[in-house]
């Protein structure tokens, strides 16, 4: 009986942590807006993003993987332009209940593509600011990131607001 009981209370106080840790899908869209340099051959646009996350167990650190692409209006006299990125981030999670705050902070690799012109890659950072809603299971998410493309120090840099939700 005092197995059984044991065994119980274990899959109990195992079962949050075992849901804590696992993969979250993110899917979200929102607002790109140009910063520098940047805003003067482009106008804001729009974002799309998917990424995976995956939170460590017993810390509040995850790890997150995430792509987006992003279409910019077309300032005057400049070519429609798209920018297609890949990203990795460091999230830590600051406390909260229902609405869990973070920050994150990674590198990445962007494609900035210029309508009838060649496309140029390079790496940059990007360092964000956001919000979890809801604890387990599915939920919602908001974030507004900073991302600074190395390609030249003022000339990559944009602002992205997303909304979107996880799985």
């Amino acid at each position: 009986m005092r197995r059984t009981l044991l065994a119980v209370v274990m899959a109990c106080l195992l079962v949050p942590a075992a849901a804590h840790a696992q993969p979250r899908i993110l899917l979200g869209g929102g607002l790109s807006t140009p910063v520098g340099s940047l805003s003067d051959a482009v106008d804001v646009g729009w974002n799309a993003l998917a990424g995976i996350q995956l939170p460590l167990p017993g810390i509040p650190v995850g790890l997150r993987a995430d792509g987006a692409y992003h279409s910019f209006g077309e300032a005057s006299g400049q070519p429609k332009t798209s920018l297609l990125g890949g990203a990795a981030s460091v999230v830590v999670s600051l406390p909260g209940v229902g609405v869990i705050p973070y920050v994150l902070a990674g590198v990445g690799v962007y494609r900035l593509s210029p309508e009838g012109a060649s496309a140029t890659s390079d790496s940059g950072f990007h360092g964000a600011f956001g919000v979890d809603l809801g604890a387990v299971g599915v939920g919602g998410f908001a974030e507004v990131r900073l991302i600074n493309i190395r390609s030249s120090p003022d000339a990559g840099r944009l602002i992205r607001a997303t909304l979107g939700v996880r799985f």
